[in-house]
């Protein structure tokens, strides 16, 4: 599957445009992230495996420990302090951003550090209103420290769904998925090269990546109700009950619809399910996952929801469906997993409007 970015998620190619979708113009500086730097990338060589995938929904622990590749590099006994080592590496863009924003003094002390490092290409491609807000010397510092750890995390010791805390203060989520041979490491949705980490410096480690990543800005619920196309959805999370459970820690995989895809349904069928609660409650529970699967994370397959029945995805070269429903926008970054749109609404099976 070919996918691109789109305002701040990757756009799914085959399921719409940057220019039709109608959340194109979002703009979620603080709620959603921008990755995947590369214009084209096949989802299909790097889904999950089926064996994860159900430990994880089965409610197994998802904190488990999975073996990345070894990067080929060259141990060198002279490193230096991760600014100048980022150079070293060909990371010019982020080395100037960094001096740019005035955290080169603070990437140069003691430690130790660990720097999710942006490519050049992966600042190139981000979205026109990310490359704007960065121009503001206090949102690039900003972002900066968002890929910067506290504490020195080789590849050994990232796992699925660890949570390590920022020079932020917010904490960023790294999640690894496996299939047969391939496995696929992510930084809160961003893709890490994984032939390119555990690049040493003199006070910590830089893990290379191929997308800049834009810190979330709250959980599900508050990043959603802060834009009106998600408004009938909001409407709906509250009638139901369900903002204390989709504001909690999670993580969450929500397949999210817009407010044209509850405008498909038949006419009353809104009103009559936010009169309903626990009814209401179910149809949305059926739009959530456990466990954080960004788009690299997702294959083709019956996957458990929230609501005890499966769904249905579909991953083909050029859409990813979800029962009837396309994703048209993936990997909104939330603080308690991940935010998938799609074009209409779920309904559980053999349910009857």
């Amino acid at each position: 599957m070919h996918v691109i970015v789109c305002a701040t998620f990757t756009l799914i190619l085959g399921a719409g445009s940057c220019h039709a979708s109608p959340v194109e113009d979002l703009g979620f500086v603080k709620g959603f992230v921008s990755q995947t730097g590369q214009d084209e990338h096949s989802l299909a060589e790097s889904m999950v495996d089926r064996n994860l995938h159900r430990n994880i929904m089965g409610g197994e622990p998802t904190h488990m420990h999975i073996d990345l590749p070894k990067a080929q590099k060259v141990k060198k006994n002279d490193t230096k302090p991760i600014p100048e080592e980022a150079s070293h590496l060909g990371l010019t863009a982020l080395s100037n951003d960094i001096s740019r924003a005035k955290l080169r003094d603070a990437l140069e002390e003691k430690g130790p550090f660990t720097l999710f490092g942006p490519t050049n290409e992966a600042f190139r491609n981000m979205p026109k209103w990310a490359k704007e807000a960065i121009k503001d010397r206090d949102v690039l510092a900003k972002y900066l420290k968002f890929h910067v750890l506290k504490g020195e995390f080789s590849s050994k010791k990232l796992q699925n769904e660890l949570l390590a805390e920022t020079l932020l203060g917010d904490k960023l989520r790294v999640n690894i998925y496996k299939k047969g041979k391939t496995v696929v490491c992510t930084a809160q949705c961003a893709p890490v090269n994984l032939t390119r980490i555990d690049n040493d410096a003199a006070n910590g480690v830089i893990h290379v990546l191929d997308g800049v990543i834009i810190p979330p800005d709250g959980h599900a619920v508050a990043a959603l109700s802060g834009h009106k196309e998600f408004s009938t959805l909001v409407q709906a999370v509250k009638a139901a009950s369900l903002v204390e459970t989709l504001s909690g820690a999670g993580p969450f995989t929500i397949f999210a619809p817009t407010n044209d895809a509850f405008a498909k349904l038949p006419p009353g069928t809104l009103h009559k399910l936010l009169r309903n609660p626990q009814e209401l409650a179910k149809i949305l529970k059926y739009h959530v996952l456990p466990g954080t699967f960004c788009s690299r994370g997702l294959e083709s397959g019956d996957v458990k929801t929230a609501e005890g029945q499966s769904v249905k995805i579909k991953v083909s070269d050029d859409s990813v469906t979800v029962n009837n429903a396309k994703v048209v926008l993936a990997d909104g970054s939330i603080t308690n997993g991940v935010i998938h749109v799609i074009n209409t609404v779920l309904l559980p099976p053999v349910y009857h409007l």
